[in-house]
């Protein structure tokens, strides 16, 4: 939207919202200038950040020796970035969001330090967590409750380490995510909007990382890796039917409004896309957000969800677990049922979902 459009908009809903002169004016901050020189700007902000970064960190640091200086250095950082988040412009957020990260990560490293375990990510996490979950709540530009968003929920697959566990949270998130996506008509004009939708940014992007373990409990099972005495059978059931009930599902409640007949043939020609397709998790969850995000009408994650699709796919047809024969067979089985839904899609005049 350039900012003849936006202008035009604010103007029908200036008065059916109240919205005030400084919060238009805040609103088309952000179209005054070309994208070339609000890169120039949020350069120009990391870089004068950085050099008044090391001039505070270092006068601290020898003013009051060992951690105690650090992490007052952190601490008046994270300040300072709090209070640029409120200022107007390109260059006080990008000089905001480096100052919160960077203060962030001080008191994160001395806090971990002081709890003097062995595990020094485990005990960073521990950290992080509770700090990210408050600063996801505070003032702050879009971008960095987002990253927040990420460290909370990267601080918890820490503190599950590796296993059936964490493909269980990244099948979690993934639900959570498809949750969020489909209501978000519901929750958009809510007053904490923005904080969800940075949870549901970060839910998301952490589901699609994370389905690469999901594939892996796949290979372990059949591959008899994991002991069946150590992981319960409903567990590694959850695993593997996961990911293509999600898509069901999914596909389920959007097709809700549809005939009977044409309800009844797309969730058949699912199905057999999942029993086609259920060695790739990764593809299968890849298909659910896509289909999630296209319906809320995000166009940043219907470039960014593809791109994942297309890695798990790779992904799938490049794992050692079965023949090079038998997954082109699977994936030429499958590309096939794919024209015909679409065929099937034009024939009955679906509506676009």
């Amino acid at each position: 939207m350039d900012k003849a459009d936006l202008q035009y908009l604010l103007a029908h809903i200036q008065q059916r919202t109240g919205l005030s002169e400084e919060q238009r004016t805040r609103l088309l901050a952000g179209v005054d200038s070309p994208w070339w020189l609000s890169v120039l700007l949020g350069l120009a902000a990391w870089v004068s950040s950085l050099f008044l970064m090391g001039s505070l960190l270092g006068p601290s640091a020898l003013l009051l020796d060992g951690p105690v200086g650090i992490g007052l250095a952190g601490l008046l950082m994270l300040c300072a970035g709090l209070w640029l988040f409120g200022r107007m412009g390109v260059f006080f957020e990008q000089m905001g969001l480096a100052f919160a990260l960077g203060g962030q990560g001080l008191l994160v490293y001395v806090l971990a330090d002081a709890m003097g375990s062995s595990e020094a990510l485990r005990s960073a996490a521990i950290v992080c967590l509770p700090l990210s979950a408050i600063l996801l709540l505070g003032p702050g530009s879009m971008l960095y409750r987002r990253i927040c968003g990420l460290l909370v929920l990267g601080s918890i697959a820490v503190l599950l380490e590796s296993g059936p566990g964490l493909a269980l949270y990244g099948l979690l998130l993934a639900c959570v995510a498809t949750v969020s996506w489909l209501r978000r008509l519901h929750w958009a004009g809510d007053g904490l909007a923005l904080h969800l939708r940075a949870l549901s940014d970060a839910a998301t992007l952490m589901a699609l990382l994370l389905a690469m373990y999901g594939h892996q409990g796949v290979l372990d099972a059949m591959t008899g890796h994991m002991s069946v005495l150590t992981v319960s059978p409903g567990v590694w059931l959850l695993i593997h039917a996961g990911p293509g009930l999600l898509l069901l599902l999914t596909l389920a409640w959007l097709l809700r409004g549809q005939p009977v007949k044409a309800r009844s043939a797309g969730l058949l020609a699912a199905g057999l896309l999942i029993l086609l397709t259920y060695q790739a998790p990764g593809l299968l969850i890849s298909l659910a957000l896509g289909l999630c995000v296209y319906h809320a009408g995000s166009r940043s994650w219907c470039m960014v969800v593809p791109a994942f699709a297309l890695f798990y796919l790779g992904e799938f047809y490049y794992s050692l677990h079965l023949s090079l024969l038998h997954k082109s067979l699977l994936l030429c089985a499958s590309g096939f049922l794919l024209l015909m839904i679409r065929l099937g899609m034009r024939r009955l005049f679906w509506s676009p979902l």
